[in-house]
């Protein structure tokens, strides 16, 4: 049949909204539906795959079952994936495995998260899930757990507190492009040295918020069917590591991505050099710069150049975050990874709007959860 291929998408804006779960999955599903350009009937679509962190955040159980009231297809089967803060990205991957398979057509994919529906130490509670059972007996938060690795990356390689900031000023200067992001508001390196301290090094302007939101992708077998011009997924690869950060070998490192990013360029069968703008996880800023040493952006110990010489700016050679990251867009997490393959799909396509990237023909994807337990890389193409 050929590749898989992304032919509609559906997205809310990032924020405090006042749409519940169910309003947000309606919305995109209604959406993505809509923008199918051939036009698609509910009976098309075999499966839906939703993707949510955690239940007390949606405050509904069974959403693969709500997003088919939705579809308007109670033939079609559903279920809801979760891992932690790729789960979205998790739902793609397995869209793509039962498309591969043959065992259906079509498949919709609803990312979604009401975050601000719990208080923020509540919220802060569940996250702390996404780490190793030893580090959340002793409470160790996600930022914590993140401080960890910026501080033994800061003393290897020599990376300073401004390249962590440059990070956060970059995503937020690209999230004033996008209007569905949360922030719209212009930082400096200043603001963020002088921002709350969270774990040093780490301080608040390096952490991604809290946010609603949800996305959609809808994923075929034959994709022409539905549009003249689908976007592929070129490779797509799923790997994981140890929970905890004190596990591993290398804590200046996402293992998982590492691997995850090796399969996706082997089955792509591109170069690092070919790829033209990623979308990567920077739920706390420091790890970009890891994150372009573990895509093979930067050598090791290296990545912090990127963002000190501008390569990884909107108009640099390799842009990075063009939507705003997590920082400046958000993380609804069960949408994340869903809403930075539709960022890449419309870049594909020349439908960025103000944010469009000039003759981009590959983008890359890194979506990976907890401190990097489980990451799923994505490359996709025109």
């Amino acid at each position: 049949m050929g590749e898989v291929g992304i032919v509609s998408f559906g997205h809310t804006k990032y924020g405090i909204l006042k749409d519940d779960t169910s309003n947000l999955i309606g919305s995109v599903v209604e959406e993505c539906l809509s923008r199918v350009e051939k036009g698609i009937e509910p009976k098309e679509i075999g499966l839906v795959i939703t993707s949510c962190a955690d239940d007390q955040f949606s405050n509904q159980h069974q959403t693969g079952a709500l997003a088919l009231r939705y579809l308007k297809n109670l033939d079609a089967e559903a279920f809801r994936v979760e891992a932690a803060c790729s789960s979205g990205s998790l739902a793609v991957y397995l869209a793509r495995k039962m498309l591969n398979a043959g065992y259906v057509d079509n498949v919709l994919v609803v990312g979604f998260e009401k975050m601000s529906r719990l208080p923020t130490e509540v919220a802060t509670s569940v996250l702390i899930r996404g780490g190793s059972p030893e580090e959340n007996r002793i409470g160790i938060t996600q930022p914590a757990a993140y401080a960890m690795m910026a501080q033994l990356y800061m003393e290897k390689y020599g990376a300073t507190e401004d390249d962590y900031a440059k990070v956060s000023v970059k995503n937020h200067n690209n999230a004033l492009r996008n209007p569905w992001a949360q922030f719209h508001k212009k930082i400096s390196v200043e603001d963020v040295k002088s921002s709350r301290l969270i774990a040093s090094p780490i301080r608040l302007f390096h952490c991604s918020p809290i946010s609603d939101g949800a996305a959609a992708l809808l994923l075929s077998r034959r994709p022409r069917d539905y549009t003249d011009t689908p976007v592929y997924i070129k490779g797509m690869a799923l790997a994981n590591d140890t929970l905890g950060v004190f596990e591993r070998d290398d804590p200046t490192s996402v293992a998982a991505t590492r691997k995850a990013a090796a399969k996706a360029f082997k089955e792509a069968n591109i170069e690092v050099k070919d790829i033209d703008f990623a979308e990567v996880h920077d739920a706390f800023t420091p790890v970009e710069l890891m994150i372009y040493e573990d895509l093979g952006f930067a050598g090791k110990g290296e990545g912090y150049r990127l963002i000190r010489d501008g390569t990884v700016e909107f108009d640099g050679a390799l842009p990075v975050n063009v939507s705003g990251g997590l920082k400046g867009k958000g993380h609804p997490i069960g949408a994340t990874g869903v809403g930075m393959m539709v960022e890449i799909f419309l870049q594909l396509r020349g439908e960025a709007d103000q944010r469009q990237l000039p003759d981009v023909e590959i983008g890359l994807a890194e979506n990976h959860g907890g401190t990097g337990a489980t990451s799923v890389v994505t490359i996709l193409g025109r």
